[in-house]
């Protein structure tokens, strides 16, 4: 298989067309825009009363361990974030945390609505990855945290955030 070609079946999260594309998806958001929109959508949710979920997609495992280097680990983590992008609803938001972690920003989502998308995505992902890294040992992780079910709040969103980024 060449390995410009991480993603064998396109057909699991829609067709985005050319998958070698190492610019940042314009449909992903940065780091520091995701920051910013998280606390505008905070203040949304508690003026509104309205759910606000985050979740981490985190394949970190599978593609650390692939032959791929370290670029190409960048590039198949934000060619799926873009696949995930284009198969949820507008008002939310994907941003990706490094090699293999994405964070998804679910406006008006309650938890389990969260939890519920979250294993569709896990149940979709392996077959977007090649067998190089999808025949690896590691594993999809997903998971998420919720205002005001948690009683999150701000501070506590973004601390959920930070923590996977220092994994990284």
């Amino acid at each position: 298989m060449d390995r410009k070609t991480p993603f064998p079946n396109s057909h699991s999260l829609g067709n985005k067309g050319n998958l070698g594309a190492s610019t940042l998806d314009s449909s992903l958001l940065s780091y520091p825009e995701f920051r910013r929109l998280l606390g505008q959508e905070i203040k949304r949710s508690e003026r509104y009363c309205e759910y606000l979920s985050l979740l981490i997609i985190d394949f970190s495992s599978l593609v650390k361990k692939s032959p791929l280097s370290p670029k190409e680990r960048v590039e198949v983590t934000i060619n799926i974030g873009g696949r995930i992008k284009g198969s949820i609803r507008e008002t939310d938001f994907v941003c990706p945390l490094g090699q293999g972690r994405l964070a998804l920003m679910l406006a008006g989502t309650s938890r389990e609505g969260a939890e519920y998308l979250a294993s569709k995505l896990k149940e979709s992902l392996l077959p977007l990855l090649s067998p190089e890294i999808a025949e690896g040992d590691g594993q999809i992780k997903a998971v998420v945290t919720s205002y005001p079910e948690e009683g999150n709040g701000k501070q506590n969103l973004l601390r959920f955030i930070n923590s996977y980024l220092l994994l990284g």
